[in-house]
């Protein structure tokens, strides 16, 4: 059923009023939490890829978090709750409480709670998806194996499931069972390696601004850490909202905060032109074989560093802070900067290959100086 934005619009304030249907479940670990956030990235992504024209995320409203296609006339809703699992599949009896001859749901399990709140949602076709970081083990019609699906429907479950499903819902809502249209709710597999779920989405959010804006590509981790803050600062206010407007922006982040934060970058120096700036300033002199080997291992530094952050090959830390702050305060050349910081390099890193410490020390060079740049 489909009706005015403006009815829907109060139909989702009331919503919000409905203590029954504002239900936090409390503090999440601290995986399970970033489990969220990070997958929000990941989401905010895949609409930004889609070239949806506008999209808008509400954290803790129903469910983890609520999808609109719009901040301003919404006219659809999916619905998400989002469960990280450390090892193992998902079973029926975990998503719905079902088992023995019976096959009677448990009210307590995810996905009946999710697809109540689905169904609550009268002024749209609402929709919901239970996601999560691992596969699923559940019947299905088709005799195919779940764990080999990424989407599956809950219309999809074999007979015995679904039959006793609908009958459970429509008992609990007071209609037909053929009225229940279990379709509506998906189970999502995602690829998301739990133990590490920064880099994963670095990795992703480096792809992305190389395609959109691949001078910026090095300040992925950059955006994903103010992506990351800003999210998880919604999801905390967790208070009821009166209105529309104040429930987007107390707990919403929507398309033109996500672009407000990729132009943030291309208003922050470019550091990839400035790091080659650099190497072309200090290898002038370099034979060639020495100014490609250097120039690719400071492409592989720069990428690595992204992608693995601390856990980097590269990673020294402050180890240079105080040689590059001596540097700025005594006037140094950029050549005895460099020199000085390749010895520093060579005596706390010395696995690393000569190309490979002249391509660090020209990285932290460059960090160096344009932290010094004033906010």
């Amino acid at each position: 059923m489909s009706i005015s934005a403006g009815t829907f619009i109060k139909e989702l304030e009331d919503i919000e009023a409905d203590d029954a249907l504002h239900d936090f479940g409390g503090a999440h670990g601290s995986k399970g939490h970033d489990f969220a956030t990070f997958w929000l990235i990941f989401r905010l992504i895949d609409l930004e890829r889609a070239k949806r024209p506008d999209y808008l995320f509400v954290c803790e409203y129903l469910q983890d978090v609520a999808e609109f296609d719009s901040a301003h006339q919404p006219a659809k809703l999916r619905l998400y709750q989002l469960k990280k699992k450390e090892d193992g599949y998902w079973n029926v009896n975990a998503l719905t409480g079902q088992t023995g001859k019976a096959k009677s749901p448990k009210t307590d399990r995810p996905v009946w709670k999710l697809l109540g709140h689905v169904r609550t949602v009268k002024g749209t076709l609402a929709t919901g998806a239970f996601v999560t970081n691992a596969k699923f083990d559940v019947p299905l019609a088709s005799g195919h194996r779940s764990v080999n699906e990424t989407r599956i429907g809950l219309h999809q479950l074999d007979a015995a499931h679904t039959a006793a499903l609908s009958q459970a819902v429509a008992k609990s809502a007071g209609v037909k069972p053929s009225d229940v249209d279990l379709s509506l709710v998906e189970l999502h597999s995602e690829p998301i390696a739990i133990n590490d779920l920064q880099r994963h989405i670095n990795g992703v959010m480096l792809e992305f601004l190389n395609e959109i804006a691949p001078d910026h590509a090095g300040q992925a981790t950059s955006l994903v850490d103010t992506l990351y803050v800003r999210i998880k600062a919604r999801s905390r206010r967790t208070e009821k909202c009166a209105t529309w407007d104040e429930l987007v922006e107390r707990r919403g982040f929507g398309r033109s905060a996500f672009q407000a934060a990729v132009e943030g970058l291309r208003a922050t120096p470019d550091k990839v032109s400035i790091r080659l700036s650099l190497f072309n300033t200090l290898s002038a002199g370099w034979r060639h074989v020495r100014r490609v080997q250097v120039e690719a291992a400071l492409t592989r530094c720069a990428r690595e560093k992204v992608m693995f952050g601390e856990s980097s090959r590269w990673h020294i830390k402050d180890a240079l802070r105080a040689v590059l702050a001596a540097s700025d305060t005594e006037k140094w050349t950029d050549e005895a900067c460099f020199e000085a910081a390749c010895n520093h390099i060579v005596a706390i890193r010395p696995e690393l290959s000569p190309d490979e410490i002249s391509a660090l020390a020209i990285y932290e060079m460059t960090e160096w100086a344009l932290s010094q740049i004033p906010a």
